[in-house]
């Protein structure tokens, strides 16, 4: 089975599809965001570059995010830099598809999930936490490949 890099590396190009909570718990009266990923293939197809916006249509754009997801001599590593810490995190793959943060890593905590459930289809989950609110899925941008 191929990794998640090589599952990336077959389908390039940009993903759009819906943005929103793991549950669908967005309130009715709300339209829904919506997700955006390029994603790019590294030079020696190492790896991939992502560019991740979720916008709103009332609020434009509420995340921005470049992330690198590749190959290295310790295994699958993503690094991600985003509008809502002014910090680049390096996350490694603690099981196939998901990267926590180290304690200290970043200002809060955080784990991304990346998973390929079909060839073009990319599903991209942001678990976070803070003050007294515990790490949990909170944002999921589920796309499909469109050009």
């Amino acid at each position: 089975m191929a990794d998640l890099v090589d599952q990336l590396l077959e389908k390039p190009g940009t993903y759009v599809g819906k943005q929103g909570m793991p549950h669908g718990d967005e309130s009715s009266d709300s339209a829904p965001s919506v997700a955006r990923i390029d994603v790019t293939p590294l030079p020696g197809k190492s790896g991939v570059m992502m560019t991740y916006e979720v916008i709103s249509p009332t609020d434009g754009v509420v995340h921005h995010e470049h992330a690198v997801l590749a190959r290295t001599k310790g295994g699958v590593t993503l690094v991600t830099s985003h509008t809502h810490d002014d910090v680049t995190v390096v996350l490694s793959e603690s099981e196939p598809g998901y990267f926590p943060a180290a304690d200290g890593a970043t200002s809060f905590p955080m784990a991304i999930r990346l998973e390929v459930p079909e060839p073009g289809h990319l599903i991209y989950s942001w678990s976070y936490g803070w003050e007294d609110r515990p790490l949990e899925v909170r944002d999921v941008g589920d796309v499909r490949l469109v050009s």
